[in-house]
């Protein structure tokens, strides 16, 4: 318990709520906040709480109907400070409406003819807040567009059924060529020119017939 706490908890009041900072001590009891630091204990209603904002100097103001209580902002972490002033709102509201209720009135007479008047409505909790500040809006550059996908070859045709057939024709032509030089060395030249140069064209025609598509 540090030294604030301990300067609120001789007051002898329960405290619903509370937060406990470097520089000071708040607590919300059944009717009241209560701010401790080293100037001393201050209340303020909790039904007459109308505004909390922004002061002077690194302050908090929570302002009520009459008095209003200086929170400086550097007592307590920032956001467990916003997170306590938030929870306020309830607390407010409820003390509102234990003071806004009627007291309630001596009994009618049964022989009395008139309604009594209805009891006024209670009032609505005001809150206000400071709006928060705005940011600089950044805006982000626009992605870039995916390229546009190639379009699928298509698959090509099936393959010549007589491709294996040519293939053999070919080399058995080859075959047929090269033997024939080979076993008549002694015929023309030219006959044998001309015998070589059709067999390799022969040979060469079918192989390419066979690895066409249909």
């Amino acid at each position: 318990m540090g030294k604030y706490e301990m300067a609120f908890s001789r007051l002898g009041e329960e405290a619903l709520v509370k937060l406990e900072g470097p520089g000071g001590f708040l607590a919300v009891t059944e009717a009241h906040l209560v701010f401790v630091d080293d100037a001393g204990v201050k209340r303020l209603e909790l039904a007459r709480i109308r505004r909390v904002g922004k002061g002077e100097a690194g302050t908090l103001l929570v302002q009520g109907e009459e008095d209003s209580l200086v929170l400086p902002l550097k007592a307590f972490p920032l956001e467990e400070l916003k997170a306590f002033l938030e929870g306020l709102k309830p607390h407010v509201a409820r003390a509102r409406k234990a003071t806004s209720a009627p007291a309630p009135g001596p009994k009618a007479p049964l022989t009395q003819e008139t309604p009594p008047p209805p009891p006024e409505p209670p009032k609505a909790p005001v809150w206000e807040e400071e709006p928060p500040p705005k940011r600089d809006s950044v805006e982000l550059a626009p992605e870039p567009e995916s390229p546009p996908q190639a379009p699928t070859p298509k698959a090509q045709g099936g393959r010549n059924p007589l491709a294996l057939p040519l293939k053999v024709l070919s080399l058995l032509t080859l075959a047929y060529t090269v033997a024939f030089v080979a076993l008549n060395p002694g015929v023309d030249p030219w006959v044998l020119a001309g015998v070589l140069l059709g067999g390799l064209g022969l040979a060469l025609t079918e192989w390419s017939s066979s690895t066409s598509s249909r």
